[in-house]
């Protein structure tokens, strides 16, 4: 008994945590596409499905679902490694390590970096805010 209450729990914090990865995803991809509209980032969202001969309806939902898929697993990762530390300290530094990985290395407009720094900042801080909440909620 004792056991599928667990298992019921997993589940349910899974699903969660996999909820949290979806509505980042989609808020990135939106933010990041109306950043790009509006001529303040350089990165456009859909450019790495840009190579697929399809509509550009098309293309949109390609890239869309890469960076849900994306921040599904980086939620899950969050979740599994940092749920028990400080949500918005956690967030800062896996918001700049991610800018670090995706974007120090490319020469690019002050404007692009700090529009990008600030998606990527937010879209952390979401992520692990929202997994400490639904752990600590679970305890």
């Amino acid at each position: 008994m004792k056991n599928q209450k667990m298992s019921n729990q997993l589940g349910y914090f899974n699903r969660k945590i996999i909820q949290t990865g979806i509505a980042s995803g989609s808020l990135l991809f939106i933010l990041s596409l109306l950043a790009y509209t509006f001529h303040f980032s350089k990165v456009n969202p859909v450019s790495p499905v840009l190579f697929l001969r399809q509509s550009t309806a098309i293309q949109h939902i390609i890239a869309a679902l890469i960076i849900i898929i994306i921040s599904v697993v980086l939620s899950l990762l969050y979740y599994a490694l940092f749920r028990k530390r400080t949500p918005l300290l956690a967030g800062f530094v896996m918001g700049i390590v991610l800018f670090l990985l995706l974007f120090a290395f490319i020469s690019q407009s002050t404007l692009n970096l700090i529009t990008v720094f600030c998606l990527l900042l937010c879209y952390c801080v979401f992520i692990s805010v929202s997994a400490s909440w639904i752990y600590e909620r679970g305890r």
